[in-house]
């Protein structure tokens, strides 16, 4: 589902979140942004900046808690660890497509913030992609600045491939 109002970039990365938690078994279903969780409920959150001569920005990825335990369980302490490797996985996608349009980027350290009444705000009217679970909510989204003047291409170029496909591992 393509919200008309959505950027290529949020189209793309909306794709890799699905892809992300179906490696995972857990499908998430394109909603509504009315069911953005309200602040009052307990949200897991984890923002990862990433730049580089193309584009630069951040990515945010919010969970209310039952996600995180069908993808791993664990308590609360775990919960943030959970958060960050999920945002450095799905970053890791979206860097991987970006990749294939001609921008590469350069990731930073995702950091994790839990709490009661988080207020999730945007400086950039930027609107969170909302995703149920089957119990729960995901959501994301992401700040993202073109440079030099750079647009993100409609198709990829197809001169450029991911170095290893997501899941695998490169030992050495």
């Amino acid at each position: 589902m393509r919200h008309p109002n959505h950027s290529p970039i949020d189209d793309l990365v909306s794709d890799c979140c699905q892809e992300l938690f179906a490696a995972y078994d857990v499908s998430l279903e394109p909603a509504d942004s009315a069911l953005f969780p309200p602040r009052d409920h307990l949200l897991y959150c984890s923002v990862m900046g990433f730049g580089g001569r193309q584009v630069r920005g951040a990515l945010v990825l919010v969970s209310t808690v039952e996600p995180l335990e069908l993808t791993h369980s664990g308590d609360e302490e775990s919960h943030q660890d959970w958060v960050r490797e999920l945002s450095n996985q799905l970053m890791g996608r979206v860097k991987n497509r970006l990749l294939s349009f001609g921008a590469e980027v350069m990731l930073a350290t995702p950091a994790a913030i839990s709490g009661k009444n988080l207020d999730l705000t945007s400086a950039k009217p930027t609107a969170p992609q909302v995703f149920r679970a089957a119990s729960g909510v995901v959501s994301v989204w992401i700040e993202c600045d073109y440079l030099g003047g750079f647009e993100l291409p409609t198709t990829p170029s197809g001169k450029l491939e991911a170095a290893l496909p997501e899941g695998e591992a490169l030992l050495f």
